[in-house]
């Protein structure tokens, strides 16, 4: 992320080309070390994400001061120069790192990673991956088992886009100063200023209506480093006296550091609370004091922000890679010194082998683009191919296994079973592709909307003309029984039952719909309204429901109720309206929730599947849910308990008859099949 570490890119905008502020350096090795103990161990440093913002402000100021210093020699701007610096300077330490992180995917990740991961690198290389992550919302958190190696690229993606448009922007304020008459700089003070104030106001407008995208757009970056280029276009105007850069500096400094241990990433962010780190960063830039100089000039912190930009490509795979091998969710401490050391050999050995050769090398400008074009398409085409051979070899995986004698599932739990399950069978479904294993094929988009505010719709499964239906609504959890019921009323129960499915992702059936960030997610309740009359209306024979934990919600999606009470209290308004209508309920409990991704637990080890079950005590979790207990004492309202289908009595096994039995939270749908006669049984259908 890092600009140049020499030359002049790095010169302070008002000496001239030759000069290099160490404190700058040193302000890119507090940058860096923000991101990188925030990547170990975020509880130590829950904000140091904003090191990101420090960087964006650092090369902001730097690139902006040196067109600006060009503009006002020349009154021009050299754009093939530009980008030659640019692609000498960036692009071969960013590739070395992108092909060493495809080589890991085939040797080290989980063969259901490989697509994923690969087309990450594909958007990395292209960068695009700030664009991608945003259409998937990616949680920018701490590196876990699962998390992508390459997922940090998004920032260098900002910046690159950035690289793109700035220069246009000054060569356009400079044509125009030429065309009007006046001085080009003013002029390029004008467009950067523009660009900054309307990437801030999109920023706080954008950040509270989607801040998964909004964290890693481009327009919600821009004025981050748009600010600091206005603060090198006006750091020759600038002449504070010594207690005002004392203050400045300090000041500056205190700021970005309250930020990295105050932030936290259930704060909406970037947002107008990114400014505090961003002015401080400003503040150290202009200041220039002589006390905090010296701090920020001592060798050692110079050093690494000389390695900066190797050590934020390295770190983050390292992190990542070393979590994937050892299966744990955090680094222990030992770890966290393994990794750290092993991250800054990597960034020298990159800074002196990789990123000086290139950047010192002075090519004619067409060999250098030549270079660059090789790098990218090299990377994309190694990456692309291998992204569509995992894409192709998953999707023969894919097929729906047929339950046989060989694959029992949740019925080997059955104590009158006599048969033994057979060995050396594989598994059902494969580990790499049973997070892909969702019901009825995860469900068309009418019968389950995955974006709030959809219209609500249902799907009808059986003879339309049976006597008798049942009616499954809730959220996923809910929603996964779907194909054990479809699977009965196509067979046993044809002419009999029919299913009809009104669920929606993230949307149990409640009044009191769960909380994103403090706010209620409305649309849920006044959805869940209209289910309750589609009910009404087809006064079915029996609805069944389910839902996720409280602390799945909170775990998994950051959602909360305002209480556990209130919780509880939504559920029984609902049930208690369908009871009210003479309408019977089954309440399915909970299902336990295993304590590890169990599908790449098992393509870890596949010869020791034991490493993958969870205690029963801790699968089962609180004894206490707020669905069914909800359903106490409301008549036609009962509450099913599957657990014992799916645990034994002390272990809830990753495996069960050879079957995978999760798929994260969720059952697999191949082991929710295997369920249909305890299911049928249980909720008396039959």
């Amino acid at each position: 992320m890092a600009l140049a570490t020499g030359g002049p890119e790095v010169a302070a905008p008002v000496r001239g080309p030759s000069a290099v502020r160490a404190d700058v350096q040193g302000l890119r090795a507090l940058a860096v070390g923000l991101v990188v103990c925030y990547h170990l161990r975020p509880e130590w440093l829950t904000g140091g994400f904003v090191g990101v913002d420090v960087f964006f402000v650092i090369s902001g100021f730097l690139i902006i001061g040196t067109l600006t210093g060009e503009v006002r020699r020349t009154g021009r701007v050299r754009l093939l120069d530009f980008y030659a610096r640019r692609i000498r300077r960036l692009l071969p330490a960013a590739t070395a790192v992108l092909l060493a992180i495809t080589a890991a995917v085939f040797t080290l990740l989980p063969q259901s990673r490989w697509p994923v991961v690969l087309r990450e690198v594909v958007f990395s290389a292209l960068n695009a991956q700030n664009w991608l992550l945003a259409v998937l919302s990616d949680d920018y958190g701490h590196a876990t088992v699962g998390a992508s190696p390459v997922q940090h690229f998004w920032s260098l993606a900002v910046e690159e886009q950035f690289y793109l448009v700035i220069p246009l922007v000054l060569l356009a304020a400079a044509l125009l100063a030429a065309r009007r008459g006046g001085g080009p700089v003013r002029y390029a003070v004008a467009a950067v200023g523009a660009v900054t104030v309307v990437s801030f106001a999109f920023s706080v407008w954008y950040t509270p209506v989607d801040h998964g995208a909004a964290y890693f757009v481009t327009p919600t970056r821009m004025w981050e480093l748009g600010v600091g280029g206005l603060a090198a276009m006006a750091l020759h105007r600038l002449r504070p006296g010594p207690s005002a850069r004392l203050l400045l500096g300090w000041g500056g400094l205190a700021a970005v550091l309250v930020s990295a241990f105050w932030f936290t990433t259930d704060m909406a962010f970037p947002g107008w609370i990114a400014a505090l780190p961003t002015v401080g960063t400003v503040a150290m830039l202009v200041a220039r004091d002589d006390s905090l100089a010296r701090l920020l000039g001592l060798r050692p912190l110079t050093y690494v922000g000389d390695v900066s930009y190797s050590l934020y490509l390295w770190h983050w795979p390292v992190i990542v890679l070393l979590l994937e091998l050892t299966g744990r969710d955090v680094l222990s401490r030992y770890q966290v010194v393994a990794a750290a050391v092993l991250s800054l050999a990597l960034a020298a050995l990159s800074k002196h082998f990789v990123e000086d050769p290139f950047r010192h090398r002075r090519n004619r400008k067409r060999t250098t683009y030549a270079i660059g074009a090789g790098l990218v398409v090299v990377t994309v085409a190694v990456a692309s191919g291998g992204w569509a051979s995992a894409e192709s070899t998953l999707a023969a995986l894919r097929t729906k296994p047929v339950l046989d004698a060989r694959y029992p599932g949740a019925l080997a739990l059955d104590p009158s079973r006599a048969r033994p399950v057979p060995t050396g069978v594989a598994l059902a479904p494969a580990p790499a592709v049973a997070e892909q294993d969702g019901p009825l094929g995860d469900l068309p988009n009418d019968c389950n909307i995955y974006d709030m505010g959809g219209r609500v719709t249902s799907c009808m499964y059986g003879d339309p003309g049976a006597a008798k239906t049942v009616v499954v609504v809730g959220d996923s959890h809910a929603a996964q029984f779907s194909s054990a019921l479809a699977e009965y009323v196509r067979h046993e129960g044809a002419g009999r039952w029919r299913v009809k499915v009104v669920v929606r992702n993230g949307c149990p059936f409640t009044s009191v719909p769960p909380s994103e960030a403090g706010t209620p997610i409305a649309v849920c309740a006044d959805e869940n309204r209209l289910k309750l009359d589609l009910i009404r209306d087809l006064d079915p024979d029996l609805v069944v429901t389910a839902a996720m934990s409280p602390e799945s919600y909170r775990a998994d999606l950051n959602w909360t109720w305002e209480s556990p009470e209130r919780q509880v209290e939504g559920y029984r308004t609902m049930l208690a309206a369908l009871s009210e209508a003479d309408i019977p309920v089954a309440v399915i409990r909970e299902v336990p929730r295993p304590v590890t991704f169990v599908a790449a637990c098992l393509e870890r080890h596949p010869d020791r599947r034991a490493e993958c079950d969870t205690p029963r005590e801790l699968a089962v979790g609180s004894p206490t849910d707020p669905l069914a207990e909800a359903a106490t004492g409301l008549p036609g309202v009962r509450v099913v308990d599957l657990t014992d289908w799916i645990c034994r009595a002390d272990v809830c096994p990753a495996v069960v008859g050879n079957v995978v039995v999760y798929r994260n939270n969720h059952l697999t749908d191949t082991y929710v099949r295997s369920l249909v006669d305890p299911l049928v049984a249980a909720l008396g259908l039959r």
